[in-house]
């Protein structure tokens, strides 16, 4: 994507798995280009040109789905305490083979 000056930092997003940004010619952050940006953001005083240049970055992110029924959750605990500890009891299948002793006396 290139490099891209802001007052007096500095973002380099030349290579895709790293992004680094400088700030006053020392580096501030190396990794995720997403976490550049915003911290970029955070530290300008006038962040609205950052805004406009990176502003596909920013709206593709894809906001958490999270639901606000907590019931399904509730319901399965609920069920999972009382089924703790109650096994299934199965009846002894007795076995066909014979023991040593039936074999020998036969």
């Amino acid at each position: 994507m290139g490099i891209f000056r802001h007052e007096n930092m500095e973002l380099d997003l030349t290579v895709s798995s790293k992004a680094k940004l400088y700030k006053d010619g020392m580096l501030m952050f190396i990794g995720d280009g997403y976490k550049a940006i915003l911290s970029m953001i955070n530290n300008s005083k006038d962040q609205e040109p950052v805004r406009e240049k990176f502003y596909k970055q920013l709206t593709m992110r894809e906001k958490p789905k999270f639901t606000t029924k907590g019931d399904d959750l509730e319901a399965l605990r609920k069920e999972a305490l009382e089924n703790f500890g109650q096994k299934e009891v199965k009846p002894k299948r007795k076995s066909n083979t014979k023991n040593q002793w039936d074999r020998m006396t036969k």
